[in-house]
């Protein structure tokens, strides 16, 4: 037995076979024949050995081992069981640790609920992947390893992309804990997309005008068996090329049938600025379709009537449509693109025109400048567009 210093500590070197050093009444450190340094705490009840483990060396350093083994063999003198003690303590810090779960809804319900226009994809990315993998680890001792291994499940059922977009969910709820003290680093911060999910290439896929009348004759036939609500949710965006998420939350409210005009309100835009499309005949058969079979505020409801439908239901109507026409893959968001594309290069529209058709906002320069929202041009490109499309599928 001998007095513990750090350099005796250091000095310790591993053997074939795990070994103790004690320096008197049950203080000791035990080697491993790997190098592992734990700090160990000995003593009798009811004539039975115990052994405590207190912390591994140099996590715990030798004033923090001490400090514990005075305290517990102290509890000792008392007659009371260390270990039981132990545990308790154990058990309480592991109650009071924050968990991802804890910090994420923090996040959301602090900052994203409430500064966010569009918040539920991140409310979706919370709920139905970084809880499930993540939710009940500790934030102090979340590793790396553990957020990839996680996000590896969702590249392995298919969704690389949608794994990428849940790690850019948890940077920046990791980076707002770390801007607010509660957390000294990010976890994520070292780990890459495209390592995840790898690099995503924009896409440049649209439809033919071929594809167009194709898929617009399936859907208007018996063999479709989709929804009302998907069925006339396709055409629309195909139609008026406005964004997915901005037809889903549409309500009755924002439409003017007598002025033939749509009023997208800030709230429902990505870019945060009032939209205004206008509605052609096609666009307004499609919508009196929608609202004589429609019970509630919302122009396309859910499954259950009450809510909008939710931002999977056209994807996977898309997915199952590919299977039974021939159309080479395409996405919902490429209906936009199409309808973008086709105004440019099959109407010749104004580049200009298209975008502000598209709700993007303008450069900076031209933003200040021109405020022209430029309506009768719009009207026009969409009028004609609707032409173009009754031509095709009129077309014998």
């Amino acid at each position: 037995m001998r007095n513990f210093t750090n350099t005796f500590i250091k000095s310790l070197k591993p053997k074939l076979i795990r070994y103790e050093e004690y320096e008197g009444k049950g203080f000791g450190i035990r080697i491993t024949p790997n190098g592992t340094k734990t700090w160990i705490y000995r003593y009798k009840l009811n004539e039975k050995t115990e052994k405590l483990t207190l912390g591994h060396f140099p996590n715990m350093s030798l004033a923090e081992a001490k400090k514990q083994f005075l305290e517990l063999s102290e509890l000792r003198m008392t007659g009371a069981n260390p270990k039981t003690n132990l545990q308790a303590k154990e058990e309480e810090i592991a109650e009071e640790k924050t968990t991802v779960q804890d910090l994420i809804l923090h996040w959301y319900g602090n900052y994203i609920a409430k500064h966010r226009k569009q918040p539920l994809q991140i409310k979706q990315h919370i709920n139905a992947d970084i809880i499930p993998l993540l939710g009940d680890r500790a934030i102090e001792e979340l590793q790396p390893k553990e957020i990839t291994k996680a996000l590896d499940k969702i590249v392995n059922r298919g969704s690389p992309v949608h794994a990428n977009k849940v790690l850019s969910t948890i940077k920046q709820a990791f980076n707002y804990a770390v801007s607010r003290g509660e957390i000294l680093i990010n976890p994520a911060a070292n780990i890459r997309a495209r390592d995840i999910g790898g690099l995503e290439k924009p896409r440049d896929r649209y439809l033919s005008l071929e594809e167009i009348k194709a898929l617009w004759l399936f859907l208007d036939s018996d063999k479709n068996e989709i929804s009302l609500q998907v069925k006339n949710g396709i055409k629309l965006i195909l139609l008026t090329g406005v964004r997915t998420g901005e037809l889903r939350v549409a309500t009755w409210k924002e439409f003017d049938f007598e002025q033939s005009l749509w009023t997208i309100p800030a709230s429902h835009t990505k870019t945060g600025l009032i939209m205004h499309v206008h509605l052609t005949d096609m666009v307004k058969t499609l919508l009196e379709e929608l609202y004589n079979s429609e019970t509630n505020n919302y122009v396309i409801s859910g499954a259950d009537g009450l809510n909008p439908l939710t931002d999977k239901a056209i994807p996977r109507a898309v997915l199952r449509i590919q299977e039974r026409v021939s159309i080479p893959h395409w996405t919902a968001h490429d209906l936009r693109r199409t309808f973008a594309t086709q105004l440019g290069e099959t109407l010749q529209v104004d580049p200009v025109i298209i975008e502000k058709c598209l709700g993007h906002k303008m450069p900076k320069i031209m933003a200040t400048y021109n405020k022209n929202e430029m309506l009768p041009q719009r009207k026009d490109a969409l009028e004609r567009w609707s032409s173009l499309i009754l031509s095709l599928i009129e077309m014998p």
